[in-house]
């Protein structure tokens, strides 16, 4: 999780900049989720006067919400006072996962993905301008990065992002690629080019390849699966080391066989793809 920038709060108020121009909005809520974002890997342990300059508030306001979210069981205090991340938020997972029993049906596929290459296997679903992993397989010793369930990653810089993109099409494709770019502009900027590319190849030949776009230590493989019947794009990822990355392998073994086993997946029933990128995908079939 990071935490983004807002405005002061007048104590006492639940509109204004937290909000944004929308007085629909409840600022206290959006800054208290906030905090919660302020914390990753790297920053497991925070006090009140960080959390308060990286979301620019004043410290009596941090200090009022994040006494509100210890009461409530999401942050807790470590033996120096600093706040921590709670257990109980891996509570609210529970529904959001449970609601995807599917992911077990492609637990075993990625299990033998990761095992044939020696790598690691992720399942994710787009939000926002963003990835969420579902479901991991495969912690190969030396392993410079490992996957879990929660972690976010880029739609516009690596290989999962670009095959989610893929599934979308028209106007939705389109609103999409402005949000990125309206909130990464610079970054979108670079990577313009290689997203355009790489989400054609998903709707061509079902896969698409990352050279350390994302993570320079990883190359990673991603596969377009499809949307689920309440409208989750999902899709699957295989990644290796860089110094254990050969391109050729990615290109025409990885690649290939992890469009077969998506394609294999789909035939579940649970997974759909669009219009076009089913009838690209025979078109490829046929000419192969």
């Amino acid at each position: 999780m990071s935490g983004r920038r807002g405005k002061p709060e007048a104590a006492g108020e639940d509109e204004g900049a937290g909000g944004g121009n929308d007085p629909s909005l409840s600022s206290t809520l959006i800054r208290g989720i906030e905090i919660l974002q302020c914390f990753n890997s790297s920053d497991r342990a925070l006090g009140n006067a960080e959390i308060a300059r990286r979301l620019d508030l004043n410290r009596p306001t941090v200090s009022r919400l994040c006494k509100t979210l210890v009461h409530l069981g999401y942050l807790r205090r470590d033996a120096k006072g600093a706040f921590r991340l709670a257990p109980k938020l891996l509570a609210l997972n529970y529904p959001v996962l449970s609601a995807m029993p599917w992911r077990h049906e492609v637990l075993r596929p990625m299990r033998e993905l990761a095992e044939m290459c020696g790598g690691n296997a992720s399942l994710g679903v787009m939000s926002g301008d963003s990835f969420v992993h579902i479901q991991t397989a495969g912690i190969p010793p030396g392993w410079p990065h490992i996957p879990d369930i929660g972690q976010t990653g880029p739609l516009h810089r690596s290989a999962l992002g670009w095959s989610l993109l893929s599934l979308l099409e028209g106007r939705e494709y389109d609103d999409k690629i402005a949000e990125i770019r309206a909130l990464h502009p610079e970054e979108f900027a670079r990577f313009r080019d290689a997203t355009t590319a790489a989400v054609e190849r998903c709707r061509v030949e079902g896969f698409c390849v990352s050279y350390g776009d994302w993570r320079p230590d990883l190359v990673a493989a991603g596969a377009p699966l499809g949307r689920t019947e309440d409208g989750l794009c999902v899709a699957i990822a295989c990644a290796l080391p860089r110094y254990r990355a050969v391109p050729e392998y990615f290109e025409t073994d990885l690649g290939p066989r992890l469009a077969a086993a998506a394609e294999s997946v789909r035939l579940s029933g649970v997974f759909v793809l669009g219009p076009a990128a089913t009838v690209r995908g025979r078109r490829q079939s046929r000419a192969s």
